[in-house]
């Protein structure tokens, strides 16, 4: 049995452009390669580029849309509520960490909560990838 090697910038741009391929928007298609790259390279396999085909599935079966923007419910000072209008959910939760750092930077404590969305994945590989300890 042989093995062939694959950069990581390599994957990141196959999994990107499939995304891109069945209409995926752009920027969602980084979020996503990254993070599931980053679920890889941190050893959590069971959320890296064996999970790009469930992806694929559910925005060509429209079961996930392929492109817009997470919208605030409501929210106050230190809390929100989400709606992830059913988009990817690493997009989701890229947008509600940040949003949840920014009031956590402001009050003192920042909580945020999404509904609508896809696969969450994992938060812990997204604030990872993302590099959010400031």
């Amino acid at each position: 049995m042989s093995y062939q090697i694959i950069s990581r910038n390599e994957i990141q741009s196959f999994m990107k452009r499939a995304m891109i391929a069945v209409g995926t928007n752009i920027s969602h298609a980084e979020i996503l390669s990254d993070v599931l790259v980053a679920g890889d390279y941190r050893g959590h396999f069971s959320h890296g580029l064996n999970r790009l085909e469930l992806y694929l599935e559910d925005i060509t079966t429209k079961a996930c849309k392929a492109d817009g923007e997470p919208t605030v419910l409501k929210e106050s000072a230190a809390t929100a509520w989400v709606d992830g209008n059913n988009l990817l959910g690493p997009v989701v939760g890229k947008f509600c960490m940040n949003l949840a750092i920014k009031k956590a930077k402001e009050s003192g404590i920042g909580w945020v909560v999404a509904k609508g969305r896809d696969l969450f994945n994992s938060l812990l590989i997204i604030r990872i990838t993302y590099n959010t300890d400031n």
